[in-house]
């Protein structure tokens, strides 16, 4: 463990250069450093290898975790665009929106015209309730068939 540290400490300009070119932002960067650097604790042959393998290992252990990452985060950002519900007003006046609007949930109500007026995703309206986006497609979902039912009575 001592030399890991050690080893940081030499590395350290290295690596949050390394980091911070291929991270979008700082906190990005440091959380690739941290994980490369939890990984180099469980690699008891590191401290044998010469300078510029350790140094080439940490650029790739922060590489690929930045590219699982993403990739995670990708199929997350996918799988929501396909089960978002699909919601049209065609034939609906903007004052007969608000009205529908105005008998749902507050919660409920804001969500829909986040989503379908303003044009937010899921997850940026879960950024700014604090709630989950499932849990933001799932308001959603019970708004829609809700406003379908006003709908249909009217």
């Amino acid at each position: 463990m001592m030399l890991v540290q050690e080893l940081y400490i030499d590395l350290e300009s290295d690596l949050k250069r390394f980091a911070r070119s291929i991270a979008r932002h700082n906190l990005e960067a440091d959380d690739l450093i941290s994980y490369a650097v939890e990984k180099a604790l469980s690699q008891r042959e590191i401290e044998t290898w010469p300078r510029h393998k350790q140094k080439a290992w940490f650029y790739r252990v922060m590489k690929n975790n930045l590219i699982d990452h993403r990739r995670k985060h990708q199929r997350e950002d996918e799988w929501e665009d396909e089960y978002e519900p699909e919601f049209s007003a065609v034939g609906i006046s903007s004052i007969e929106m608000v009205e529908l609007l105005s008998k749902l949930p507050k919660n409920q109500s804001d969500i829909v015209f986040k989503r379908y007026w303003i044009g937010l995703t899921s997850k940026e309206i879960a950024h700014q309730t604090g709630l989950s986006a499932p849990t933001i497609r799932y308001h959603l979902a019970q708004a829609l068939k809700t406003l379908r039912e006003y709908m249909e009575e009217e």
